[in-house]
Formats: C-alpha cells, sequence, structure tokens
C-alpha cells in the first residue's frame, strides 16, 4: 500500500498510535525500498523470513502455465482459458493499463460475467465491485496492478497475466491472490514471442517453471463448460426442481436424452455447433494438423521450410494457406505442427503421401521447439554473427556448410543465405516457395539464386551483391561475401 501512494495517510495514523506499542511490517516481497520503511518506522526490528533460501518464491500449491499468444487470438483465447482452468471459481485478469481492464471486462462480459478494477474507479465504487466479487455476484475481475497487492480476496482460483508484469516482483505479486492459506491455484502467463526471454528472465529470478501449453481445444472447453453447468445444475434447490419435473417428464418420453443433452448445450452457451480451432493460434475456423516422418525415408532437418516444401508437392493449395509452422521439440520425433484452414485441412487428410510421411489432426500440442522472433538472436549466434545481423533487412551473413554432401539445410541456413540453400553437391533442398532444385551448385556458379518465390533469377543475385553491407564470415571485412573472399580465392 505504501507504494501505491498511501504513505501520507500511513504516517497520519502512526502519529496518532500511543508511543508505546508493538509494529509489524508484513510484506510478501523484501525488496530494498521495504527494507528502507522498515528501518524508518521500526525500532530494534526483528526480521521474520519465512522464504529464507529457497529459490522458489511463489506458494507451492501455485500450478504456473505459460501460452504464446498474439494480440488478436489472446482475447478470443480468454474466455476458453477462464472456462477450462477456473472450472467456475474466481478468476483476477490482471492488465497493464486501465483502458485494456475495461475493454477486456467488456469484451470478457458477452460470455462470463466480469468488472473491471483500476485507478480511475472511485473507492466507493472499487469496494462495491470487491464485495461483489468476494460474494461471487461475478467470477471474474479484470484489473490492473492496483490489485495485485493488499487485498484480501479468500478463494481465487486463476491468475491471468493478461500482459507480462513490469518485473518479476510484480509477477509474485500478481500471482499471490491465488493459492493462499495452503490452497491451490492457477497462474498462466501469456506472452508474444517478443516476450520469451522475458518469460525466462521471470524464471530465473522467482526460481519457478513454466508449464508450456497451447490454448484451449474446442474438446476441453465442451468438457469443462459441461462440468460447470452440471454443478450449477446440483445447487438447484429440489423444490424449484419439483416444479419443471412435469415438462421434464414429458421432454424425456419425445426426446430422451437428447433432450438433456440440448439443455446442457444451451446452458454452456454451444447453441451452434461450435467452429474448429487452431491449438496454435487459436484462430476460429482453423485446424492444427502435426506431420512426422520417417527419419529412414528423408535426410536432413525438418524446419518450417522444408514443411511449406513438402506441402507445395502434395497439395499446393495447401502451402499457399498454411499457417505458422512449429517443429516438434522431442529429438525421439522428427515432425511439425501447422495451421490450415479447416476445408483444406481436411482435403490434405485426404491425399496420398510419400511413403515414410504421416500427416493427422492433433487435439493437444506436443512440446515445441522455441522459435525465437525475428531479431532474437538469443542462444543461435556466436557475437561477430549477432553484430552483423543487427541492421537492416538487406544485411545477410552466413556460414559455411558444416557437413559435406547433399542435405537440407536447416532454417537458419536459410535464412544466413538471402534465401538460397548452397549444397555443395547434386542433394536437393527446398527453395522458399516450396520448389525444389537439384543444380544449386551450378546456378551459383552461373550466378543465379532462387527467389523468394521460388522463381530463378540472374539479376536478384547480382543486385542482392551490389547492396550486401554485411561482413564477410571468413576475414570479417565487409562489402564482400564469403564467396569472393580474397584471401580464399573463392568459397
Amino acid at each position: 500500500m505504501l507504494s501505491f501512494g498511501f504513505e501520507e495517510d500511513v504516517e497520519l495514523i502512526l502519529e496518532n498510535l500511543p508511543t508505546k506499542r508493538q509494529s509489524m511490517l508484513f510484506s510478501a516481497t523484501m525488496p530494498i525500498w521495504v527494507k528502507k520503511l522498515a528501518r524508518k518506522y521500526l525500532d530494534d526490528s526483528i526480521a521474520i523470513d519465512l522464504v529464507g533460501d529457497q529459490e522458489e518464491k511463489l506458494a507451492e500449491g501455485i500450478k504456473l502455465y505459460a501460452i504464446s499468444t498474439t494480440s488478436t487470438s489472446k482475447r478470443s483465447m480468454l474466455s476458453d482459458l477462464v472456462t477450462v482452468y477456473a472450472k467456475g471459481g474466481k478468476t483476477i485478469v490482471f492488465t497493464q493499463t486501465k483502458r485494456d481492464a475495461d475493454e477486456v471486462s467488456i469484451s470478457l462480459s458477452n460470455s462470463i460475467a466480469s468488472e473491471a478494477l483500476h485507478g480511475d474507479i472511485s473507492q466507493h465504487q472499487r469496494e462495491r465491485t470487491l464485495n461483489g466479487f468476494r460474494q461471487g455476484k461475478f467470477t471474474v475481475l479484470v484489473a490492473t496492478d492496483v490489485a495485485s497487492r493488499g487485498l484480501d480476496i479468500p478463494n481465487v482460483d486463476l491468475v491471468i497475466h493478461y500482459e507480462l508484469p513490469n518485473d518479476s516482483e510484480t509477477f509474485v505479486h500478481r500471482s499471490g491472490r491465488t493459492g493462499r492459506a495452503g490452497k491451490l491455484g492457477t497462474t498462466i502467463l501469456l506472452f508474444s514471442n517478443s516476450q520469451r526471454r522475458s518469460v525466462r528472465s521471470i524464471e530465473r529470478d522467482v526460481g519457478c517453471r513454466f508449464e508450456f501449453v497451447g490454448s484451449p481445444g474446442i474438446q476441453e472447453v465442451l468438457e469443462s463448460s459441461a462440468e460447470h453447468v452440471v454443478a450449477t445444475l446440483r445447487g438447484v434447490h429440489p423444490e424449484s426442481a419439483e416444479c419443471f419435473m412435469q415438462t421434464a417428464e414429458k421432454l424425456l418420453e419425445e426426446q430422451g436424452t437428447k433432450a438433456l443433452a440440448s439443455a446442457l448445450a444451451h446452458l454452456s452457451g454451444f447453441t451452434q455447433p461450435p467452429s474448429s480451432r487452431s491449438l496454435i493460434s487459436h484462430e476460429k475456423g482453423s485446424v492444427t494438423l502435426q506431420l512426422t516422418r520417417d527419419p529412414n525415408y528423408a535426410r536432413g532437418f525438418l524446419s518450417p521450410r522444408s514443411v511449406t516444401g513438402f506441402l507445395s508437392d502434395v497439395y499446393p493449395t495447401a502451402a499457399d494457406e498454411v499457417g505458422k509452422i512449429y517443429v516438434i521439440a522431442d529429438e525421439k520425433v522428427q515432425g511439425a505442427v501447422f495451421d490450415l484452414p479447416e476445408e483444406i485441412a481436411k482435403e490434405l487428410l485426404k491425399m496420398q503421401l510419400p511413403p515414410g510421411n504421416v500427416i493427422s489432426k492433433i487435439t493437444k500440442l506436443p512440446a515445441l521447439q522455441d522459435d525465437g522472433p525475428v531479431g532474437d538472436n538469443y542462444g543461435r549466434f556466436s557475437s561477430r554473427d549477432r553484430s552483423t545481423r543487427g541492421g537492416s533487412r538487406g544485411q545477410r551473413s552466413f556460414r559455411p556448410p558444416q557437413r559435406g554432401g547433399g542435405r537440407d539445410f536447416d532454417d537458419d541456413d536459410f535464412g544466413r543465405r538471402g534465401g538460397r540453400s548452397q549444397s555443395r553437391s547434386s542433394g536437393s533442398s527446398w527453395g522458399m516457395g516450396g520448389r525444389r532444385s537439384s543444380s544449386e551448385s551450378s546456378n551459383r556458379d552461373s550466378g543465379s539464386s532462387w527467389g523468394m518465390g521460388g522463381r530463378r533469377s540472374s539479376s536478384e543475385s547480382s543486385n542482392r551483391d551490389r547492396s550486401f553491407g554485411g561482413s564477410c564470415f571468413s576475414c570479417g571485412q565487409s562489402g564482400h561475401r564469403a564467396s569472393e573472399c580474397p584471401s580464399r580465392g573463392g568459397y
């Protein structure tokens, strides 16, 4: 409370207290400013540390999940997260701004009862909102960090970080709204690809570990909705149920269990058939598919570009419409997941695939490789590579092949080579548009290359060479590529 502008009020209270007294200061964390306040207001104080040397700064009963989202998908995903993870209990959604708190609350109110709480709301209205939340008059409180400290709200089942907190201390205070007094709770952190480093920093600072999961699938939402409705029906007073017994018996006689199923669907909010949803982006009308292949039938690494190339050969329409592609993290499985519009996905699943390849529809995302954002070179390049990649898009650096023989270059090789794979032998590789070339080594000698659309252009290579602003991989000098380095006499 002191850090939110109430210090003068606290000092006024202290001035009017008896001189002879015992004072206690409670804080979930102990940053420097809290220690200074203790020295200012307390005499001969004794510190009682309930955390000690534990690296974990959160209560043991809090489950931590992290979900990668986009600015458009997380708002549509929010109601499903509340349905699946809160299971009818109380939820606090934390936003960064007052405007977001209002907008998110209004958006949620279409399906779930919610209210907003932030600094622009009067004290009287704040008290009414908090009392309504405590009493269960609505189940979702959308708030700024004004609700992260100093509020005693029992039985909060779920905390959602709609926006990342400014620091790890705020994350601890926000998450501490759930899992209180030894009870269980759940915290979900929504983040974008550009915020992955911040998520890792929170893990290091707080001493916690997130479970990275995908957005809830439609089947999870349906099952959770049904469970919530059943729990609500059990709370109906028997005398009230008796008033509808005659109608219920008539419906059962006419429609059987279909009448009960229709009632459950209506109470769950699914009066129309639910549309498919992407497990990656949560976009409605999209389906997430998984491609796995037998390593005995294909050489090289599986990458987003090789997946696009594969789809281009099997079903070109799918290659044109494919969404985000992620490679599966399990080293024992050579596979990837990707999004397609529902109708195109149905057609692709009917296609005859090359031997050793399997495409299937999935209901839960496997563990996926961490694909950092564009320009986020963490853990991928040396310091010299980072410096050459830090400029404009036209500045590219690349490294010579690490293996002999033909192979499919991975995604990073493609990015560094400006869209062309420089295989030394007759091995094939996938172009940006998914078209395959078996003679790229000769193309390199003749000055032609594969463009972004997969079409070969002799002028594109010369234009790129004239505008090359990166550094040579061999000598470190700017203005020429490693293949033209004077110190090596050609590449």
